[in-house]
């Protein structure tokens, strides 16, 4: 190993090379150009005095002197994101910005809400996300996650939710043309809405999938689309019931769907921000927020 001095810097973005694979896919990863990761790369292999990374067509794979130094490289990282998670509640205060993630339907949930949710908490800054991929909370993408799954990663803490309920619903124009959406007819007469083929996992998918015997007749990318697309008399679609309640123009078709899959509703934390006063004020605000709506969120009679 030369004499030059280790940069903390490189370290971290060896380690992302070798977890992606590509110096394209870890510049994205950490928000520099792909030319400057090519140069700190070969700074810290003149400074280690070997090759950490070789070429294997289009990917970067290890050299044993890599596969050597990786492992020491990835306690550096975690300790270094540990740091950064704590680090700007080291003054123990409730203040601060707290950034939550949440599904489509969840995130509107709690932008709905937000007088409610932030009512008296005048130091806190909140970033609300919304997406259906899941935030990676151990690198401060997010501090509270919302999630349909619950977490089987480590150093995660979980807190359950009200698990919604859904249920069919369509527009009342639609209805009064397509009297079929009334009755078990609905299935071969009335024109369904669904996600996009890339969310096949989801669970309206799956239902619809199991319940109808052909493809959707429209299908969206989001959840807000599928709502958009009810509300204009598009066709029926499956929607949490009180996301349907809430729209006058609509007409809930079904009870609650008893074989609805989910996997529960759940508030995730990483345990190194679980006690931070901001985020844990946070994180209680939003429970007590489904708490109070449990009534709505799961109606009487769901499954």
């Amino acid at each position: 190993m030369s004499s030059a001095e280790l940069s903390w810097d490189d370290l971290r973005l060896f380690a992302a090379i070798a977890a992606e694979g590509s110096l394209s896919a870890a510049a994205r990863r950490l928000g520099v150009s792909q030319p400057t990761m090519g140069r700190r790369l070969q700074a810290l292999e003149q400074a280690v005095g070997g090759k950490l990374l070789e070429r294997a067509g289009q990917q970067y794979v290890l050299t044993p002197r890599g596969a050597e130094l990786l492992p020491l490289v990835e306690h550096l990282v975690e300790a270094g994101l540990a740091i950064e998670r704590a680090r700007p509640d080291f003054a123990e205060t409730a203040t601060g910005s707290v950034r939550v993630t949440a599904g489509p339907w969840n995130s509107r949930f709690l932008a709905r809400r937000l007088p409610e949710l932030l009512a008296d908490l005048p130091g806190i800054e909140l970033e609300l996300l919304s997406g259906y991929s899941f935030a990676n909370l151990a690198r401060r993408e997010a501090d509270i996650a919302i999630r349909n799954r619950r977490p089987v990663e480590g150093k995660l803490v979980r807190r359950a939710l009200p698990d919604p309920a859904y249920a069919l619903f369509a527009a009342k124009d639609y209805v009064a043309q397509n009297p079929a959406a009334m009755s078990a007819a609905r299935n071969r007469e009335c024109r369904w809405i669904s996600l996009d083929e890339g969310q096949v996992h989801a669970a309206s998918v799956r239902w619809i999938e199991r319940h109808i015997d052909r493809p959707a007749d429209i299908r969206c990318s989001n959840s807000a689309n599928i709502l958009d697309a009810i509300i204009g008399g598009a066709g029926i679609g499956i929607v949490p019931c009180w996301a349907g309640h809430e729209e006058p123009d609509l007409v809930q078709l079904s009870a609650p769907l008893e074989d609805y899959e989910t996997d529960g509703l759940w508030l995730v934390v990483h345990e190194d921000l679980r006690n931070r006063p901001r985020v844990r004020l946070v994180a209680d605000r939003i429970a007590a927020l489904f708490q109070r709506y449990r009534a709505q969120l799961h109606p009487e009679g769901a499954g």
